[in-house]
């Protein structure tokens, strides 16, 4: 080209045309007047670059001055596409890294699946539309005693790989989210039958083959709850709980898949009204102990007493332990009652040490006591005024307590052992898992099951077990008390098969302690029955 000014330019004009597509980006993106103005301004510089070509090319000037008013314009171009290619590359970064942020906010960091903040908003809008779904609460059962058993790592890739097959399975017809833990939740945006009945069948299938983690193969089950918008409800928050409250049902009855029914609230209610009565009773100390004799068999004396907690009413009843043990265990009230056993336990035993008592008090603990660090600080505090308190105190747990998180129980039982406390088995025989445990844990002591011991002299069987029990406690070095004894013939056969101890309503019901003293330690020691 002999006039080099015409593509000086002519490249001008090209950069700043060029640069007319990422400003309008820019002005949506940020939406500021400045970035608008800077538009037109373009569109007007793009004229008059034309304009000044048109009068350079037809009209001339001196070459000083297109020379230099050609190297202004195409740097003025330059300039500005610099300041906007950069601009929009600065504010898409920007807008990337605020996306990523986001993504991680709602995003679950172990599966990449949205998690509970993302499922509310989900479930907010579809209520909010007026969408008929289904919502799905998963559980996968027994995975604490997997990530127990095998460590938290491989849990984790449990997780992965079991969310990872069911989003696939369930991509097309459902969206899977990570509510924490091993706890999810499905939403299906339909509430027909025929795609209640695919999506559990898809369920289903994802589970079908066992997960193979570190050369392991794990079988997953599920525990699933279920509600329907609008059916069961029109509020997010009371659509998750009765999905919860099924959830909560499947497991306690070991369902697959429970779907909400009005009587689980119903339920719910009076659980939650109960659970305040209980902290209204510790709080006025309307509790009582009690205790039940155990008696030596072959000396026919007392040797101890389990203490058992009743709650009188003012019209002179008792609400059953049965039903607010298991109340305060499912609200999480069953730390603060073991406390006030303990306690009174202990307030009680200088008394009974006052008046001739020799033997041990069996307190019961549960599964929330074995996991309680704030219940063994309680010990250790106790112990620190009073070190022979491990001499007149026996834990007892139940096998089911102790299997329900067996890394707690056996951290829990050692370091109380360690302090010098023993312990007996309640309960024994009635679960999977009572050989593993005395071979596990440090047990002194089993309790053998009502069950067993009450048809004992008309069934074979249970004789048998009886027999069998005593026997493999012999070899264990572990002293045995037999409960439910409820006649004179089930004391002497217990007796001729040298069951160390004996308990039940032939001796005594349980009974107030001030009665058991008037009873039992009015005279001496060791009354004979």
């Amino acid at each position: 080209m002999d006039k080099p000014f015409i593509f000086m330019i002519i490249v001008g004009i090209l950069l700043l045309t060029v640069s007319i597509k990422p400003t309008i980006q820019v002005c949506k993106k940020t939406n500021r007047f400045a970035w608008s103005l800077l538009l037109i301004l373009i569109v007007l510089f793009i004229f008059g670059y034309c304009w000044v070509l048109y009068y350079f090319t037809f009209y001339g000037s001196e070459p000083f001055v297109t020379t230099s008013v050609s190297f202004i314009l195409v740097g003025g171009g330059t300039f500005v596409y610099l300041v906007v290619r950069l601009s929009l590359k600065s504010i898409l970064e920007l807008e990337r890294s605020a996306q990523h942020q986001q993504f991680l906010a709602e995003h679950d960091s172990l599966t990449n699946l949205p998690k509970r903040k993302k499922f509310f908003n989900v479930l907010n809008e579809n209520i909010e539309y007026n969408q008929p779904f289904i919502l799905f609460l998963i559980d996968l059962n027994n995975f604490k005693r997997v990530n127990d058993t095998y460590g938290n790592n491989f849990g984790d890739l449990l997780l992965c790989a079991f969310s990872k097959t069911l989003s696939q399975h369930l991509s097309e017809i459902a969206k899977l989210y990570r509510i924490g833990g091993d706890e999810f939740a499905l939403l299906l945006n339909s509430t027909t039958q025929d795609k209640y009945d695919l999506c559990i069948q898809l369920i289903n299938k994802a589970v079908q083959k066992p997960f193979l983690i570190y050369e392991q193969t794990i079988r997953v089950k599920l525990r699933i709850g279920v509600s329907y918008y609008p059916k069961h409800s029109m509020q997010t928050n009371e659509l998750f709980k009765q999905a919860d409250l099924a959830l909560h049902e499947a497991k306690k009855t070991q369902q697959q898949i429970v779907i909400y029914f009005k009587d689980l609230s119903i339920r719910a209610d009076n659980l939650f009204d109960m659970s305040l009565l209980i902290k209204q009773a510790l709080k006025n100390e309307e509790f009582e102990l009690y205790l039940q004799p155990i008696f030596s068999s072959n000396l026919n004396e007392i040797h101890g007493a389990e203490a058992l907690i009743r709650w009188p009413q003012s019209d002179g009843s008792f609400i059953s332990p049965e039903v607010f043990i298991k109340t305060a265990e499912q609200m999480g009230l069953i730390l603060n009652i073991s406390k006030w056993v303990v306690l009174e336990t202990i307030n009680h035993l200088k008394s009974l040490k006052a008046l001739g008592f020799i033997g041990a008090i069996h307190v019961n603990l549960s599964t929330r006591d074995l996991e309680s660090q704030d219940f063994y600080e309680l010990i250790e505090q106790l112990i620190s005024v009073d070190p022979t308190l491990s001499d007149s105190i026996i834990f007892e747990i139940t096998e089911g307590a102790m299997m329900t998180n067996i890394e707690a129980a056996r951290t829990m039982m050692y370091k109380l052992n360690d302090r010098g406390f023993e312990f007996s088995v309640d309960d024994f025989g009635t679960g999977f898992s009572s050989l593993s445990l005395l071979r596990e844990l440090p047990i002194n002591q089993i309790k053998i099951d009502r069950s067993f011991i009450k048809d004992m002299l008309t069934q074979p069987a249970d004789y048998a077990i009886v027999e069998s029990t005593l026997f493999l406690a012999s070899r264990l070095n572990c002293k045995v008390v037999a409960e439910g004894i409820e006649n004179k013939a089930l004391r002497n056969t217990l007796t001729e098969m040298k069951c160390d101890y004996l308990q039940g309503y032939y001796y005594s019901k349980p009974i107030k302690i001030n009665d058991f003293i008037l009873k039992y330690l009015n005279e001496e020691i060791g009354g004979v029955v």
